[in-house]
């Protein structure tokens, strides 16, 4: 296949962390993004995370990276509402899946994604590996991922279907059965990259739950959202660990 995508809508699941969602847009668009001419940004902001920041502020450092935006800024955070939102509002036949946590550490090419669509019309997403890659292209993945991948809009029109709000988005299509299985099983997941590829992509979220001291997500009366473990003290290890991770990355 020979890209001639010029235009490519970027979902972005996000929260109140301006350093955290710079680094990952930084990231993104130097070593992935620059490759297109066109770029619409679809983001929700849930009302979680610094207390300082407003969602102004999440907007505003998201238009020096992209002109077309489209956002939702919703009163009460739910992870999985706010994934559906941004499926909702897809336009092009591709697009990148994106959380505000994530670092693109080094250049990839939207070819190589394309190419592997092109072999496999049920390929429904290439993921951009966390880890080492031990074995040849592609390389299949274990699932459906909500890290960062590109992604085939068929596969997420058939899944939005079965989408429930009251679940986790990437659990509820991992565990197939019944009508569900029925229309999702024949879909594939694959890996971006070749043979002893080191990671393509970084969590950066991890040090930052540390520091403010969230756990992950939580499953509470069908609000999906971080769940604050009421730190009783200030752990500067965390603290440092965080800061020197930002730093580091902001600077190459």
């Amino acid at each position: 296949m020979i890209l001639n995508c010029r235009r490519l809508d970027v979902v972005m699941t996000a929260t109140l962390r301006p350093e955290l969602i710079d680094l990952t847009l930084k990231s993104f668009f130097k070593n992935l993004l620059g490759q297109l001419n066109e770029v619409r940004l679809i983001i929700n902001i849930d009302p979680i995370g610094d207390d300082n920041c407003s969602t102004d502020d999440i907007l505003n450092i998201c238009r020096r990276y992209c002109r077309e935006i489209v956002h939702r800024c919703p009163r009460q955070p739910n992870f999985s509402s706010a994934v559906k939102w941004c499926w909702e509002q897809l336009e092009t036949e591709y697009f990148l899946h994106l959380e505000d946590d994530w670092l693109l550490r080094r250049p990839a090419t939207l070819q190589s994604a394309f190419d592997l669509f092109a072999a496999d019309h049920e390929i429904a997403s290439v993921r951009f590996n966390r880890s080492n890659n031990a074995s040849g292209q592609p390389v299949p993945s274990p699932g459906f991922s909500l890290n960062p991948s590109i992604v085939r809009r068929k596969f997420v029109e058939e899944a939005l279907r079965f989408f429930s709000c009251e679940l986790d988005p990437e659990k509820q299509f991992c565990a197939l059965e019944g009508e569900k299985e029925a229309a999702l099983s024949h879909w594939k997941f694959v890996c971006y990259g070749v043979a002893h590829d080191a990671p393509y992509v970084i969590d950066l979220g991890r040090k930052w739950r540390k520091f403010m001291n969230f756990g992950k997500w939580r499953h509470d009366g069908g609000e999906i959202t971080w769940q604050n473990r009421q730190m009783t003290r200030f752990r500067f290890v965390h603290y440092l660990q965080y800061k020197a991770l930002l730093r580091y990355w902001k600077f190459l």
